[in-house]
């Protein structure tokens, strides 16, 4: 048997994997046509005492009922890392889905990000996956929820990849780290692609800087990138 990817999607109570966890993942293994394999789902219960945020479910449509008589998070993931097994990860934002399995042990050794490869091939677009496959007339019903989040990435895998595998090792394990989105956890074995500002006008910029208090480190480092690119547009 060929190579095997399992494309995988978390739903969480919020960003931070240190302070927030997971409520839903969703997977599904393919082969190297993209063809299914199998698929894995499971709602994940809220920990003691943890509340599900009202927003999170406007944004979801995931309810406390839900939840209950889930699998922790700790089954959860001890679940989700058998069905993943050897096979190489693949998700939209790899760094927020890994950051999140790395709580349960999981560090694969070999990982795709679709958002990467979609920023390395259009730069001036945006790489959300609504965004991504609106251009791309893949379909999406129910965005937010994971197995359906799954389903749309695979089909951005199956027609990004092919663009960009002559790229950095096939495109194995790139993140990407950049002023307006820093790269906020590092996976095993990531290759970080620097994204640096391009065709920004005076009002971005700002923008942008203002963004930072004046006394965080990335104030200083955006400050002299917009004092270097007024100078070069003098």
């Amino acid at each position: 048997m060929g190579k095997t990817y399992v494309v995988l999607d978390l739903e969480t109570t919020g960003l931070d994997y240190q302070n927030d966890q997971i409520i839903e993942i969703g997977a599904i293994k393919i082969d190297d046509w993209c063809d299914e394999i199998d698929r894995f789902h499971t709602m994940v219960a809220l920990e003691e005492g943890r509340e599900l945020p009202e927003f999170i479910t406007k944004l979801t449509g995931i309810t406390v009922e839900d939840l209950e008589g889930a699998p922790s998070e700790t089954d959860a993931l001890s679940s989700l890392r058998e069905f993943i097994g050897d096979s190489v990860v693949v998700a939209q934002n790899a760094p927020f889905d890994l950051s999140f399995i790395s709580r349960g042990g999981i560090e694969p050794e070999l990982f795709h990000c679709t958002r990467a490869m979609v920023r390395f091939v259009e730069p001036e677009l945006s790489a959300s996956l609504k965004d991504v496959v609106k251009r791309n007339n893949i379909e999406l019903n129910g965005h937010h929820r994971a197995l359906n989040d799954v389903e749309a990435t695979i089909e951005v895998f199956k027609r990004y990849l092919p663009r960009v595998s002559k790229e950095y090792n096939g495109f194995l394990n790139i993140v990407q780290d950049s002023v307006d989105r820093p790269l906020k956890f590092k996976p095993k074995n990531a290759v970080v692609r620097t994204v640096h500002l391009v065709a920004l006008d005076n009002t971005d910029l700002m923008r942008l800087l203002r963004a930072f208090p004046e006394d965080h480190e990335m104030f200083f480092k955006l400050g002299g990138i917009i004092d270097r690119a007024m100078k070069g547009r003098d």
